[in-house]
């Protein structure tokens, strides 16, 4: 299934991007298909001039069709198709990166053009995207958010823009212009929007640590529930024996399931729930979008245990783009504290 995160208007940019993600390559079939074999293939720059030429010849000239290069978090890099209609200031961008995976497994341009139009057809805009409202800081400061990012993998990124390091991470600063259940649609917060409202880096975090759990609410489900969510058709009996012997473990995201794992840093949030369990928690960052809280009993395996079992799937299963941490956490309950466990 093809989810997609909003991005709209970076650093006051006149034209809005929407951003499509496609299936990593461990989602999709990874051996070749047979007409790929013996096949002269095009260049990755062949690739895209021939892809923005279908597209242009396509869409006629009333769209503009670019590619720009795109650093997303944790200093991904990727090449995004834009197409831009005349009359809107808001555009999907669809990246090719993937495509062109798909190209040299075999499948053809032609085949991989009508899914980009696809795309574009399906998810154009209907009209423009006021954000004038952007330089009122009034307006904007009821819509100020934060999420979590790992420090180091985004030293480049964290020059340009507003932060606050805690831990091995970074709380950072978003305007969130729309959410609904297709995703949230959000402005990132550069060093010179301070200027411009004239306020300080500390105004931003106490605003964000206020707006954000009233306008992304937490969402805490039991382990054993999401399982059985996922594995769909697997018989249920089975499954909730297996559950029985499970440690009790929990996913902790926001409502969106985009960018949760800031939900650990929601006021008296794991406080309450530590309290009411009875335990300290161990967290482990499943990704930027969610955690998972295991009770901190006797018989749950050491720290290093989970860490090397994070660091695992951060190689192996979560999109580099989406790798929050390789480190646990610990929360104290006593302190109100949440350290890097060691």
């Amino acid at each position: 299934m093809r989810g997609f995160f909003y991005n709209r208007c970076l650093n006051f940019q006149s034209v809005i991007c929407i951003s499509f993600y496609h299936p990593t390559d461990t989602e999709c079939n990874c051996f070749p298909r047979a007409s790929a074999i013996g096949r002269i293939f095009m260049t990755y720059q062949e690739f895209k001039e021939n892809v923005t030429t279908v597209i242009k010849n396509q869409l006629g000239s009333n769209v503009k069709v670019t590619i720009q290069e795109i650093i997303k978090n944790n200093d991904t890099h990727y090449d995004g198709l834009t197409i831009l209609s005349n009359q809107l200031n808001i555009s999907p961008t669809i990246y090719l990166n993937f495509y062109f995976k798909q190209y040299l497994k075999g499948r053809s341009l032609e085949e991989i053009c009508h899914d980009i139009l696809s795309v574009y057809e399906e998810n154009k805009p209907s009209g423009n995207i006021d954000i004038s409202f952007f330089t009122n800081y009034e307006q904007v400061k009821k819509r100020i958010v934060f999420k979590l990012i790992n420090y180091e993998q985004n030293k480049n990124l964290l020059q340009k823009i507003p932060h606050i390091k805690i831990l091995d991470l970074a709380i950072i600063f978003n305007c969130l212009v729309d959410a609904d259940e297709t995703g949230n649609a959000t402005i990132l917060i550069y060093n010179q929007h301070l200027s411009l409202w004239n306020i300080t880096k500390d105004d931003l975090y106490h605003l964000a640590m206020k707006n954000t759990p009233a306008l992304l609410t937490y969402e805490l489900r039991d382990m054993s529930d999401v399982l059985i969510e996922l594995m769909a058709g697997v018989p249920c009996n089975s499954m909730k024996e297996e559950f029985e012997y499970m440690v009790p473990m929990y996913v902790l995201s926001n409502k969106s399931k985009l960018n949760g794992s800031g939900c650990i840093f929601y006021h008296n949030l794991l406080h309450n729930l530590c309290e009411k369990l009875e335990c300290d928690l161990y967290i482990l960052p499943s990704s930027i979008h969610e955690v998972i809280l295991l009770l901190d009993y006797e018989y749950v395996q050491g720290s290093e245990e989970l860490q090397q079992m994070v660091r695992e799937t951060n190689r192996m299963v979560v999109d580099q783009e989406e790798v929050l941490s390789d480190h646990i956490y610990h929360y104290d309950r006593e302190k109100d504290e949440i350290r890097i466990a060691k």
